[in-house]
């Protein structure tokens, strides 16, 4: 008896061992590209660093101090929290929207899919230049457009009351498909026999969405979210080339900030006590939005 629980040990222990040997790469993977930079990042906002400088100095909490008292942060960060909420509330509607009527045309599904996830295929950068020459006050389709039914255009990118609304809205229609995929996935999880019990007892179609759909997409709905969150606040490319945060700041969202005390002031003490703070935002809203996973309809 006890030569067999030996044995068993000794299998459980290389079992153990094979494991721990499986997950090793994807564990330092982690350490090296996830937890360390965190970390340097934390460290680094407690310095006094510019970079090309040799010299460093521990400060403690001071670029903290000195960020939380600066109008420029809680002016990003109210730009960032409007532009996060708008972004994640229609792209999540409209692709849901999408999704919903895409599913009802079996034959051109796939057609209408790959049309309105091609915004999603593509590189930001170089479609956010395309949407710069559509834009532009003075040979834009746009303007032109505009024009031919009679109506004035304007220099959308460059006019504090309509920059920060043109951004919001390329950013809504690059990530529309985005959840409409997801949500067609959702969809087509949902189990058929429960929408021909629905038509049994007389249930039209918006009475499906509304008692059967909607409910088992609650799943799928809290992802979306989550992730539309997180994509909202990392936000880059899309402003970066069509304002640079102008005019006059009205669309510098907080990657923004971080990018010009990093790689224009070269501060880069004061820009990781900003990626900190960025970093605690993310987290936090990501926890809170998992704790409505109890509310969530699992099939």
């Amino acid at each position: 008896m006890p030569r067999y629980r030996g044995s068993s040990l000794k299998i459980k222990a290389k079992r153990h061992i094979i494991s721990y040997l499986l997950i090793l790469p994807a564990l330092v993977f982690l350490v090296l590209f996830v937890f360390y930079p965190i970390f340097y990042s934390l460290m680094l906002s407690m310095q006094r660093y510019r970079l090309g400088f040799k010299t460093r100095q521990f400060i403690g909490l001071a670029n903290y101090k000195t960020l939380f008292a600066t109008t420029d942060f809680w002016n990003s960060m109210q730009i960032t929290g409007v532009y996060t909420v708008i972004v994640m509330v229609v792209s999540i509607v409209l692709g849901l929207f999408l999704a919903v009527l895409i599913s009802y045309r079996k034959k051109t599904e796939m057609f209408w899919q790959v049309i309105f996830f091609l915004p999603v295929a593509a590189t930001m950068a170089a479609m956010s230049i395309v949407w710069r020459f559509i834009l532009d006050q003075n040979f834009g389709f746009f303007n032109a457009l505009l024009q031919a039914f009679g109506m004035r255009g304007t220099d959308w990118l460059q006019n504090p009351d309509t920059a920060f609304s043109v951004v919001t809205m390329i950013n809504i229609w690059t990530n529309a498909g985005y959840t409409m995929v997801f949500f067609i996935a959702g969809l087509a999880n949902i189990s058929g026999e429960l929408y021909e019990s629905a038509a049994l007892d007389g249930s039209n179609k918006l009475q499906d969405f509304l008692y059967i759909s909607f409910p088992l997409l609650s799943p799928t709905t809290l992802f979306i979210v989550i992730i539309m969150t997180v994509r909202a606040l990392a936000s880059f490319d899309t402003i970066k080339v069509l304002t640079n945060g102008g005019p006059l700041q009205t669309t510098e969202i907080l990657s923004l900030l971080l990018y010009r005390e990093a790689f224009q002031f070269f501060n880069i003490g004061f820009a990781s006590s900003i990626a900190v703070v960025f970093f605690v935002l993310t987290l936090v809203l990501a926890i809170v939005q998992l704790k409505f996973d109890k509310r969530v309809h699992y099939q």
